[in-house]
């Protein structure tokens, strides 16, 4: 991840507003019932940073063919859903992201299976498939499922069968 990015994504973690009234009735509008439970219990920042990558991504997909299809703002909504398992606050995400820019590829597999602070972090490194695993036992969009899983990993978003520009559009909207 770009440093820019991350210093963005550092800050408005300081923050402990929640979204806005209207923008959780508009995300329990785009969820299904599992998902929004899954969603729910998330911390205000990842909250709010899914909103914001969502309504991103519903402007970037205006006038193409993808506009108003709920598999994708859902997909943007729980792309980050299974950084709750790790149980990570800030500083122990900053940690992990460091850990996982110089642990290698094999890595987070290994450290999720251990104990304490170094499950955590190999638990928060696997957060994309561990979501999509709890996208789909919460009955959620298949769509979302794949992203999560897949939304760290640009060289497996053709194989998947993700369309490239939709996957570059949660991409940037994720990264904005």
């Amino acid at each position: 991840m770009a440093a820019p990015h991350l210093l963005r994504r550092f800050t408005r973690s300081l923050s402990r507003r929640p979204p806005t009234a209207a923008d959780a009735d508009w995300v329990r509008s785009v969820l299904t019932p599992g998902e929004w439970a899954l969603w729910s219990r998330l911390p205000n920042h990842d909250r709010a940073h899914a909103v914001r990558v969502a309504r991103r991504l519903e402007t970037s997909l205006a006038g193409t063919p993808w506009a108003g299809d709920p598999a994708w703002l859902d997909a943007a909504l729980m792309h980050d859903v299974g950084k709750y398992d790790a149980g990570l606050g800030l500083y122990g995400r900053v940690a992990a992201t460091v850990c996982g820019a110089v642990g290698g590829p094999g890595m987070p597999q290994a450290w999720s299976g251990r104990t304490g602070f170094t499950r955590k972090v190999g638990l928060y490194l696997r957060h994309g498939e561990i979501g999509a695993d709890m996208i789909r036992m919460a009955g959620g969009h298949e769509e979302a499922a794949v992203w999560s899983a897949a939304h760290h990993h640009p060289d497996t978003w053709a194989a998947v069968g993700l369309d490239p520009r939709v996957a570059a559009a949660l991409d940037a909207a994720d990264h904005e």
